[in-house]
């Protein structure tokens, strides 16, 4: 990472959810923006790992 900043699109959730990820980043006391990021590369860095070997074209 080149420490460029850019910004994806909106996601849209739900109220719940979002409530969810606000109360996990206060108990963490941590942005919401960093659990995201945190969630995505942990979910990137497993499924790309998986994904060695197979068809990249799928």
């Amino acid at each position: 990472m080149t420490g460029e900043r850019t910004t994806l699109p909106p996601v849209r959730v739900d109220a719940e959810f979002k409530e969810r990820l606000i109360r996990y980043a206060a108990s963490q006391e941590r942005d919401v923006s960093w659990v995201i990021r945190k969630a995505i590369k942990e979910y990137l860095d497993k499924h790309e790992e998986g994904s060695l070997g197979q068809n990249p074209d799928r």
